[in-house]
C-alpha cells in the first residue's frame, strides 16, 4: 500500500473531468462555475495513523475521521472533493466523499473504474493514458446543452406534461403518514432481501418488461395505500439524464427529480398497481430532461428552498457498484455512519440496492418526524410486497 500512488491516481481521475475541477465563486442557484486549469488540482489525503491506539480512542479518533470527511462542502472553495486515508495495524480505510452539485450516483462507478484502471498503471510503472489534458468528460458541456434544450420546443412540450402531473399534488407527493415534532435524531431502518425472489416476482409480472424502480415504487405505493386507505399515491424518484455516449462516462450531476403519481385503488392487488406506475414512469421518459428546479419556479416558487411543508416518500433504485481491481490488495467498500445527516429531514428516504445475491432495503428518517414502529411497519409491508 503506497499512500502517495493513492494521490496520484485521485488527482489524475479529478484533473480529467471538468465537474472535480469546478468551483462556484459567485454562488447562486443560477450562477456560474469557474474552471480551474490541470496543475492547479491536486487530491491531498487527511492521513490519520490509528496503529497502537487503545480502544476507545481509537474509536473516537475513527469516528471523528468519518464526520470530518463528509462535513457540507463550501461552493464557492476549491476544492470540492476531499478524501482521508486511516491507517490500522494490517489495513487501510480510504475514505472519499465530493459534492453532489458535480457528482451523482451514477459518477460513482465511473470514478471507481477509472480509479481502478489508473491504479492498476501506475502500480506496474506504466503512464500510458494518463496525460491530464486528454481524457475523461467535460460537464460543462452538458451544462451547455441543458441551457440550450430549456429553450427548446421540447422543454415547453415537458412544462405542459408535469404541470398535468403536479397540479393538486407536486412537487412533494403528499402520503397520510402521521408526522410529530420532537426532539430525535437519524434513524436508519434496513432489511436484507434475497435478490433471486425479488426478481422472480418482478418476472411475474404479466404486462410486459417491468424495470425494478417500477416494481419498487409500486410495492411502496401499495404499502401506503394498505397502511393509510389512501387511494392516490406518488413518490420522488431520480432520474438521470445520461442519454448520449458522452454521457455514459461523465462525472458531474446528471440527475434529475421526477415526480410519479398513480392511483392506487383499494382492491387493485399489487401488479395492477405496477401496471400504472409502469405507464407513468414511460409516460415521463420523454420529458425527463426538464430540471426539478425549473419545475419548482414555474409551478411552486413558494418552495423554492425545496423544503416540502409535508411528508412524502423519496425513492431510489439503484446497483451495487463493482469495486476496482487493485494489484496486490483486496479491496471492499463500504458507506460510513451517516444516520446523522438524516435528523432533519421531514420526509423518508426509501433505497433499494439491487445486488448479485441480495437486495439491501433501507429507509432512512428521523425520529422527531416519524415514529419508529411505523416506520417498521410501512417498511415490513414494502419488503413483503417485494417478496410476496
Amino acid at each position: 500500500m503506497n499512500p502517495d500512488l493513492l494521490e496520484e491516481v485521485l488527482t489524475h481521475v479529478a484533473r480529467r473531468h471538468t465537474a472535480l475541477r469546478t468551483t462556484f465563486p459567485d454562488y447562486e442557484p443560477s450562477g456560474s462555475g469557474l474552471l480551474l486549469p490541470t496543475d492547479q488540482v491536486h487530491w491531498n489525503l487527511t492521513r490519520v495513523d490509528l496503529r497502537g491506539i487503545p480502544q476507545p480512542a481509537r474509536q473516537r479518533a475513527e469516528d471523528a475521521a468519518f464526520r470530518k470527511v463528509q462535513e457540507p462542502f463550501a461552493p464557492d472553495e476549491f476544492p470540492l472533493f476531499r478524501g482521508s486515508l486511516l491507517r490500522y495495524e494490517e489495513d487501510y480505510v480510504l475514505t472519499v466523499a465530493v459534492d453532489h452539485m458535480v457528482f451523482d450516483g451514477e459518477s460513482i462507478q465511473v470514478f471507481l473504474g477509472e480509479f481502478g484502471r489508473f491504479y492498476q498503471q501506475l502500480a506496474c510503472g506504466s503512464t500510458a493514458d494518463l496525460a491530464d489534458d486528454g481524457g475523461g468528460s467535460d460537464f460543462g458541456e452538458f451544462s451547455a446543452f441543458e441551457c440550450d434544450w430549456l429553450q427548446s420546443p421540447e422543454a415547453g412540450d415537458a412544462l405542459v406534461h408535469w404541470k398535468s402531473v403536479w397540479d393538486g399534488f407536486g412537487p412533494f407527493p403528499p402520503t397520510r403518514i402521521p408526522v410529530r415534532d420532537v426532539e430525535g435524531s437519524g434513524a436508519l431502518w434496513r432489511q436484507s432481501l434475497p435478490a433471486d425472489v425479488v426478481h422472480a416476482r418482478r418476472r411475474r409480472f404479466s404486462g410486459g418488461y417491468l424495470s425494478l424502480p417500477a416494481f419498487a415504487a409500486a410495492a411502496v405505493l401499495a404499502a401506503l395505500r394498505d397502511m393509510t386507505g389512501q387511494t392516490e399515491g406518488g413518490v420522488l424518484h431520480p432520474s438521470s439524464r445520461r442519454f448520449t455516449d458522452a454521457t455514459q462516462g461523465m462525472i458531474g450531476y446528471l440527475n434529475n427529480r421526477t415526480l410519479l403519481r398513480a392511483d392506487t385503488p383499494l382492491g387493485a392487488d399489487l401488479y395492477q398497481i405496477a401496471a400504472i406506475t409502469r405507464a407513468a414512469m414511460v409516460d415521463a421518459l420523454e420529458h425527463q430532461m426538464m430540471p426539478f428546479e425549473v419545475l419548482l419556479d414555474h409551478f411552486a416558487p413558494q418552495l423554492r428552498n425545496r423544503r416540502p411543508d409535508r411528508p412524502y416518500i423519496h425513492l431510489n433504485v439503484q446497483a451495487s457498484p463493482v469495486l476496482p481491481s487493485l494489484p496486490g490488495l483486496n479491496a471492499s467498500l463500504f458507506w460510513p455512519p451517516q444516520s446523522s445527516a438524516l435528523q432533519d429531514i421531514p420526509w423518508i428516504s426509501v433505497d433499494l440496492e439491487d445486488g448479485r445475491e441480495h437486495m439491501v432495503l433501507t429507509a432512512g428518517y428521523s425520529t422527531g418526524k416519524f415514529e419508529p414502529d411505523l416506520v417498521s411497519e410501512l417498511m415490513a409491508r414494502v419488503a413483503g410486497h417485494l417478496t410476496g
